[in-house]
């Protein structure tokens, strides 16, 4: 019983530093490489139609892909900003799920009331509904803080985790979750992890 407040201290300390996030394997999520250039061929293929549009389009036309063309720009220094970025995005651990897009600190798990049915065959997003979503996301932008407004008004899951640009997929995640909370999983999601389970 002595030992304990140590090492708790000791955790505490290791899973708010970057590396030691990174050793948890699965349970960390950077931004992937190969998604970004796919996103950035994409990108690149939108322009296309500006960039021609411009050379036979009127005046308001020419506007138009220009404002076209500055938004596809925006976008590509978006992407090229993360491709530098090597730390880590998303992460789980005992404590909770911390998603450094969205908010500075983790969702603890008391905090989740559940984690919606995803389709792990073709999702790419993992929503959540918090138990009081005004109070862990009160500190949020206010884009963040929308999700609460319409959890409470419309029953919309207040917290949307993105694994479109991470390195993994929403498998992952929910393999992540089952760890350390299970019974927080839709019954689904929770079956199909446990009988691929050795």
């Amino acid at each position: 019983m002595v030992r304990a407040p140590h090492e708790r201290s000791v955790q505490h300390e290791l899973a708010e530093k970057p590396y030691a996030v990174r050793q948890l394997g699965r349970a960390s999520f950077v931004w992937s490489l190969n998604k970004i250039r796919i996103a950035s061929l994409i990108l690149i293929g939108a322009a296309m139609p500006a960039a021609a549009g411009f050379a036979v389009s009127d005046t308001f036309g020419k506007w138009l892909c220009v404002a076209w063309l500055a938004g596809v720009a925006l976008l590509m220094h978006g992407l090229s900003r993360r491709a530098s970025d090597d730390s880590v995005v998303l992460s789980v651990d005992q404590r909770g799920m911390l998603d450094r897009r969205l908010m500075a600190r983790r969702i603890e798990w008391q905090e989740i009331e559940a984690i919606c049915l995803v389709d792990t065959s073709g999702s790419h997003t993992v929503d959540i509904r918090l138990r009081c979503p005004r109070t862990t996301l009160e500190r949020t932008r206010w884009l963040v803080r929308i999700g609460a407004h319409c959890q409470i008004g419309y029953g919309v899951p207040a917290v949307t985790f993105s694994m479109l640009l991470l390195d993994g997929d929403v498998s992952e995640l929910l393999e992540a979750v089952a760890e350390y909370r299970p019974d927080l999983l839709h019954y689904v999601n929770r079956s199909a992890l446990q009988s691929v389970d050795p």
